[in-house]
């Protein structure tokens, strides 16, 4: 089946419209090309082309006087907005619950800092006792001065 383009929808829409108020409908555009009136309410409805459901809404909801374009949109403009139903959470595994907490657990211990905050001190100034001369002398003075091993400049 073909896709219908906006412009057909336009057709449908003056369609049932002149059905339903039959030669009132037609009385109120007497004298106006009906091809600028179409074009007029394809360009104030376009808004409406990737969801037409507001426009059956229109159609569906029409007052006993024949609407003009903006009544019509401020139908189409009151639908309703769908209602979904909510899907149920899907079922889980205890074991995969489980292994997740603790994966969760040691990435907390492993952020969390020490007591104190001066570990990376320790470890320097204990790499200088057991003869490490890779630290530089800048590293090796701020782990003493943080350990309180030096006094502060």
């Amino acid at each position: 089946m073909e896709q219908q383009t906006f412009t057909d929808v336009i057709e449908l829409i003056f369609g049932k419209l002149q059905v339903r108020y039959g030669a009132a409908w037609l009385r109120q555009w007497d004298g106006v090309d009906m091809n600028l009136v179409k074009s007029d309410w394809g360009s104030e409805l376009v808004g409406f082309a990737n969801n037409l459901e507001p426009l059956r809404y229109a159609l569906r909801h029409l007052p006993e006087r024949c609407p003009n374009v903006g009544q019509f949109r401020a139908i189409a403009n009151g639908c309703p907005l769908p209602q979904f139903k909510q899907l149920a959470a899907p079922a889980t595994d205890p074991a995969v619950v489980a292994e997740q907490l603790a994966r969760q657990t040691e990435i907390r211990k492993a952020i969390t800092p020490r007591e104190d905050g001066k570990e990376w001190a320790r470890r320097i100034v204990a790499r200088l006792k057991n003869g490490d001369t890779s630290i530089s002398r800048y590293a090796a003075m701020s782990a003493r001065m943080a350990l309180g091993m030096e006094a502060k400049l």
